[in-house]
């Protein structure tokens, strides 16, 4: 999974750092991609940025609460110390982003492709990734508490400390995905708990989804 998992491509130095809204909202209505650019410091509430491209893009310091990047593209790009929280990122692609020391709870990223992408040390409480193909993907130190990755496509998915308590994951397919070390009491899924048939858990994490089987473990 490591080996193939692949960062984000970065220039070494920024054409330009982008701190002003209204340069944000030109390309916008001109349709135009954003890239090499250093965007930071800004404070965005309720805006509509969606169908947005942003390409070789590092977002630093920025507050976007409540904002539309609906069916935006990102490709080679990292939100560093930022808050996404409650905006909506719905039917957009991510390839080769990272998320680092950020907040995003309540941030709706359904329907989305989400490759080569790493989520650390972030606040992803309650985001919601239903019906989402997720791919090369690693949450590490993070919490997702009640999140939402229901019918969700799943390929080399990494969990590294990571806190699912309450999450749901109807009908998304778990096998081959580490929780050893994370922490996934309550989880969500169909009455017949298909969706862990391949997951690996260790002994006191079997123990608590036995009980969604009906299934009592004597010590």
């Amino acid at each position: 999974m490591s080996q193939k998992l692949l960062t984000p491509i970065l220039p070494e130095a920024m054409d330009f750092a982008l701190e002003d809204v209204d340069e944000l909202y030109r390309r916008k209505d001109q349709e135009e991609a954003v890239s090499d650019v250093l965007i930071r410091n800004l404070h965005v509430t309720e805006e509509d940025l969606s169908h947005m491209r942003f390409s070789a893009v590092i977002f630093e310091n920025c507050i976007f609460q409540d904002c539309s990047f609906e069916k935006g593209e990102f490709t080679d790009v990292a939100f560093r110390a930022c808050d996404i929280s409650n905006c909506n990122f719905e039917d957009s692609y991510f390839n080769r982003a990272e998320f680092s020391s950020s907040k995003g709870m309540g941030t709706k990223f359904c329907g989305n492709t989400m490759l080569h992408t790493v989520i650390k040390d972030c606040n992803f409480n309650y985001a919601n990734f239903d019906s989402s193909r997720l791919e090369h993907i690693r949450f590490t130190d993070s919490q997702v508490r009640g999140g939402s990755l229901t019918q969700c496509r799943c390929k080399a998915f990494e969990w590294n400390r990571a806190n699912l308590e309450n999450s749901s994951f109807f009908k998304t397919m778990m096998k081959g995905m580490d929780f050893t070390n994370s922490t996934i009491q309550g989880l969500v899924m169909s009455d017949n708990c298909a969706e862990i048939k391949g997951a690996v858990v260790d002994l006191y994490q079997a123990a608590e989804l036995a009980k969604y089987l009906g299934i009592v473990i004597k010590s």
